[in-house]
Order: structure tokens, then sequence, then C-alpha cells
């Protein structure tokens, strides 16, 4: 066996978004892999018919989003060329897949409609509804030179991942198969992100947030448009998420309170045919409806709930104490009875409904997520798509523990120790997970195998502020950050030294990303006890976050409703910057140019406060043309580099000399 090495990240193999055909025995599902010449993630549709081997469905090398038409003799995908996506639709029984979309901006997402002769779209056009994009030879001088020029109106008018909301906004189309006519159904200002056909195929019910508070915050709610009169009627405010509708007419749906903004759990409704109000199933179930799992390797997601019968109980991910299960929920009595159990993730699953076999994509710690048919309490693995580099490499299993802290209760503990005999002290590295409201998990961690493939402990943990773990443990650190998620985490360091006795606790790292980065920044600048730390996309000034990041003046709830031009003092107390003459830790920082969410301001701010200090090596680290998830999801060659100065900053200064001026060991007076 080999060392793993940054540049095997390329070879990972990726599977996910699963479906199963509703006529015959047949599994469809994405496989994504890396073309390192392209410097691209590529994708294509892969099926299983009758227990056979893995075979292409598709031959693109961007194909995802497989839905199976109702009749199962045809599925209908996304196909992106150009960076856009359109609509093709492959038959089954014979003949080449073809195109049906030509929508300016791409398309989104759709939905089949009952007869299968409609699709439901989510597309992207301007303010003017043109279903063609402009003839660049027929625009002006002015019109070529000006173009790119963004004029701003609206609160909320980017998100990161997606960018600047104009020239193109997604909105609610129809397609009509029969002459591929569209039939567009909502207009400026409103965005749209989901749609699904009514089962009498009479109506949509679409996410998206409306009225005059539209630009106010990311929040959807959940509206039914009638197909005859375009009448539109709002079912749900703002909060929704994952959605299903009903034979009946009822629906069921997940939601969580916009205004804890995040710090609450997605939790399970109902809403009858007809009723003016939605019923909370499962009231005493503390555990999110959603997949919270964090990793930098994602396999392509599927729905979070679908039925299991229709209107009477759904099957659904649940987040769970560093696991992510399938869980079975009865509408009427709210009983909750997990599916699946064990010391891993499902990103993605289907049950069919000719044989009643259940499909997930499953991973763990030490192994990429992979296809498994789960029946009567049986796993057959059907994929097996890195076996060629885990026959190289070994990947590791970590060590998963509580360790208890200060105040008695819990922290979920990960650490990953080096493949090697422990004839000297080993240095270890403390991962913090973004969010905060996320968690660790079970799941593979690509970052975590290379550092302690390369030699060095890692050590990750579930502190306050975590998924997973009811909403009073995520809530515990709504208006405080750095100070019971900070003791959670020493918690998990501590126990780890003690644990593990060839950990050299004298010789530790620190980094994380997003939050991660907030928290790496506010622990060095209040203790000594790491000897190099790495600060990924952080939070380093809420003054300038507030009006720099997407949705960054929502952080006023957490001020105490106060934004930082009535009163600064909350803003200032929780900023790592105000902390900065503190700082002697070595410290990489790496950051994206497109990031909207913690923006390049954030490490600029950063970098030359620390620079100008020069009371420690400081290195920054930019890449453009890159949002905030570019750690999980961006170019290849990007995400490499990443991680090569990652390791090679550890290797700099996690070293058995003590040098004093780099690391101390006595924890600072708190600021």
């Amino acid at each position: 066996m080999r060392q793993l090495q940054a540049e095997d990240l390329t070879r990972l193999r990726i599977v996910g978004d699963v479906r199963t055909s509703p006529t015959e025995d047949r599994v469809v599902f994405v496989e994504q892999w890396i073309d390192t010449q392209l410097n691209a993630n590529c994708q294509r549709v892969r099926t299983i018919v009758k227990g056979a081997a893995p075979i292409d469905l598709t031959q693109g090398t961007s194909d995802t989003h497989p839905r199976f038409r109702p009749d199962g003799k045809a599925i209908a995908f996304l196909r992106r060329d150009d960076t856009l996506a359109q609509i093709w639709i492959l038959p089954l029984q014979g003949g080449e897949a073809y195109r049906v979309s030509h929508f300016p901006g791409g398309v989104d997402t759709f939905d089949w409609s009952p007869d299968g002769t409609h699709l439901a779209v989510v597309a992207r056009v301007d303010k003017n509804n043109n279903l063609e994009a402009p003839d660049p030879t027929r625009l002006t001088a002015r019109e070529r030179y000006t173009s790119h020029i963004k004029v701003i109106t609206e609160l909320l008018h980017k998100y990161d991942g997606d960018g600047y909301f104009d020239p193109y906004r997604p909105y609610l189309f129809t397609i009509d198969l029969a002459d591929n006519r569209c039939d567009q159904c909502t207009h400026y200002p409103y965005r749209v992100s989901e749609a699904r056909y009514t089962p009498d195929g009479r109506s949509i019910i679409f996410r998206s947030r409306r009225g005059s508070d539209y630009d106010r915050g990311p929040e959807e709610g959940l509206h039914s448009i009638e197909l005859e009169g375009h009448t539109i009627t709002e079912l749900v405010a703002p909060g929704a998420q994952a959605f299903l509708p009903a034979p009946d007419g009822a629906l069921v749906y997940t939601w969580q309170d916009p205004a804890e903004i995040g710090y609450d759990h997605a939790r399970l409704y109902f809403l009858p045919n007809g009723a003016s109000e939605a019923s909370l199933v499962a009231p005493s179930f503390d555990y999110p409806i959603s997949n919270e799992a964090l990793s930098d390797v994602l396999n392509p997601p599927g729905d979070v709930i679908t039925w299991d019968r229709s209107g009477q109980s759904v099957m659904c991910l649940v987040s769970m104490r560093g696991s992510v299960e399938i869980a079975h929920i009865s509408l009427a009595t709210g009983t909750v009875a997990k599916i699946t159990s064990g010391h891993h993730v499902i990103s993605s699953f289907s049950r069919s409904p000719v044989n009643n076999k259940l499909y997930a994509v499953i991973t763990s710690p030490s192994k990429p997520g992979e296809l498994f048919q789960l029946m009567d309490g049986e796993q057959t693995q059907l994929t097996d798509s890195n076996a060629a580099l885990a026959n190289e490499v070994a990947f590791i299993e970590p060590e998963y523990f509580q360790a208890t802290s200060a105040e008695g209760h819990s922290v979920d503990t990960w650490v990953y120790l080096p493949p090697k005999s422990y004839t000297e002290p080993v240095p270890a590295v403390l991962e913090i997970h973004g969010g905060p409201m996320a968690m660790y998990a079970h799941a593979f961690f690509f970052e975590f195998q290379l550092l302690a493939n390369q030699g060095f402990a890692v050590i990750a943990g579930n502190p306050r502020g975590s998924t997973g773990y009811g909403v009073a443990y995520c809530r515990a650190i709504f208006d405080r950050w750095g100070e019971l998620d900070w003791a959670d985490i020493e918690a998990s360091v501590d126990a780890a030294c003690q644990r593990f006795t060839m950990i050299d606790k004298g010789n530790l790292g620190i980094g994380g990303g997003s939050y991660g980065g907030y928290m790496t920044a506010w622990i060095v600048g209040h203790s000594h006890r790491y000897r190099a730390a790495v600060v990924g996309r952080p939070v380093i000034d809420w003054v300038s976050m507030v009006g720099s990041s997407d949705v960054g003046w929502d952080e006023a709830r957490r001020a105490g409703g106060k934004h930082p031009w009535e009163d600064d003092t909350w803003y200032r107390q929780q900023s790592p910057l105000t902390y900065a003459g503190a700082v002697r830790t070595p410290m990489l920082i790496e950051a994206q140019d497109g990031d909207l969410r913690c923006p390049i301001e954030q490490a600029m701010e950063y970098y030359s406060a620390l620079r100008y200090l020069d009371q420690a090596p400081v290195r920054l680290v930019r890449y453009p043309d890159e949002f905030h998830g570019m750690s999980r999801n961006g170019k290849p060659w990007n995400r490499v580099h990443r991680l090569d100065e990652i390791l090679q900053w550890y290797r700099q200064y996690l070293s058995i000399d003590d040098d004093p001026k780099l690391a101390g060991r006595d924890i600072l007076a708190a600021k």
C-alpha cells in the first residue's frame, strides 16, 4: 500500500441520486468522475436491470437528474452543454436521446406530469421573458460593452453558488411534449426553485418567495398554480423545504422557522386536503428530517422524503448523532421507526414499487458512497466504483467515541490515526466543521484521509451548535460563538490526547472552513495551544459581513435585533478581527474570489491585519472564479491545490522542535 496523495482526489468516482422504475426491476443513478485534462467534474447516468452489472445509460459527460416517465418507458435528464443544462429524453426501449428544452439561461429542475405528456420546468429567462438568447452580432457597441453592468435594487440579489440573480432568473414553465410548446406560469421578479405536479395533473406545487417581502430573505414558501387560468394560491409560509403532494390533494412537507436562521430542525408537517392549517407530525422527534452530514466528497442528492403509503406514511432521511438513516413516519400516529441503522450516511434512496426492494447510496468514514440493495435486513453492494484506488491506498477507519464536556454532556468525536507503528509521537490536526448548523458524520472525508495517510492524527467532533443532537444543542450558541462551542471542541481534543497516547499533545494544528474558519481564527486569537492554523473561507469581521454576505443582514437576529450602524458592540466582540493582535500562530488563509457567503474581503481583512502586525507567519491563497463550496464541488485542480497547501503548511510547522515564538501553551485572558 502507498500513501494517499492530494491528486488521488481526481480518481474518486461518486454515485448518487438513485431512482427506481415504476414498471420494471430497473434502477438508475448518477456517477460522477473527474476529467483531469479538462479540469472538469463529469457525470453520466447508469442503470442496473434485474440485478445485472451496472452499465452506462447516457453517453454525455454532464448528464444528471434522471427521472422516469410515469409509464417507465423513458427517462428525462439534464445535460449541460456550454455551462447551460437542458432537458433530454431517452427512450428505454431503443433510440437516441433527444433534446426538448432550449431556455437561454438553462434548466434547474423538472417534473413529469402524471400522464407523461408534459413537463413542469424550472428554467431561467430574463425579465422580459425572452425564450431565445440575444444574438451578439445584432448588439450595438453600447449594448456589447455595458451588458456586464449590474444595477441592483433588491436586498436579496445574489446567493452563493448561484451568483447574482440577473439577467436570468428561474421561473416555472410547462412544456407540452407533443409539440415542445412552452407556457410560462410565473414571472419577474419571483424566483422558483422546485416544482411538482399534483397527482390529478391539474395543478403544480412550487417553492418560491412571493409578495412584498420577496427580497427580504432566501426562505421560500409553497404555492399552488392551477394550470387552467394560472391562479396562484399560497399553501405554506416561507421556510418550506422538501414536499410531496398526495393523490387526495393533501400535502406533506418539511419546514424550518426562518426566524431561527438555521438553528432549528426541518420538521415534518401534514396539510390535509381542504385544511387551512397543517399539523406537525411527530412533534417529540428531535432530529432533522434532512441530510445534515458534512463531507468534501458529495454524492449527488436524491429526495429527502418519499411516500411509503401515499397520504398515510412516508419514508425520509433523518440526521441522528453523526449518522443519516432512512426512517418510516406514520402521518396519523407520528410514530417514527428507523428502517436502517449503523455508523454510516445515506445520501439517496428509492424503493421499487415493482418488488419492494429498497436501494440506497451509503457511505462510511473509510469507504466512499456506493449503491446498495436493502432487502429483509440484508445489504447487497451493487457498485464498487473506487475499487482500484482502494487497492492501492489504505483508507482509514477512525476511532469513534464520546468525549465528556466540563458540563457533563457527550461530544461525538472521531480520531483518524496514521497507518504506522508509533515509535515517536504523532502530530495531530483538529478539524472544525462549517455551519455551525451541520454535523461531522460517519461519512467519507478525503481531507481527513489525506492528512492521516501523511502522518497526522485527525481529531473531529460535533460541539454545541451542531445539528443532529436536538434543537437545544444546536441553539445553545445562537447569540454567542466562541464560548460553549469552544469548550466542547477542547473537550474532544483533550479526550483524544488522553485516549490515544501516541498523539503529541504539544504538537497540534487547527483548521476549518466557514464557521470552522471563524472558530480557528477565534481560538488562535485567544489561545497559544496550537502550533499551526488553517483558516478557510472565514467569517472575520461581522460588521462588514452584514453588508457584503448574501444574507448577512439576518445576523442582527443574533445581535439582539440591532444592526451594526445602530450598535456595533456585539459585532466587535464576536469578530476574530478584534483579537488579531494576540495571534502568534502561523496562519494559512485560503479563500475564494467568488464567495458570496463569506466574501473575499473577510480573508483580506484578516491577512492585512496579521501581515501588518507581523507577529507570526501568514500566507493567503485566493482561488479565482470559485464559490464558498469549492472544497466540495469546485474545479478539480483548485481542490487538489488547496489540499496540498494545507498539507505543506502543517508539515512546515508541526514539528517536534518547540519554538516558543511559534507555540506557547497558555490560554490567553479573554478579551
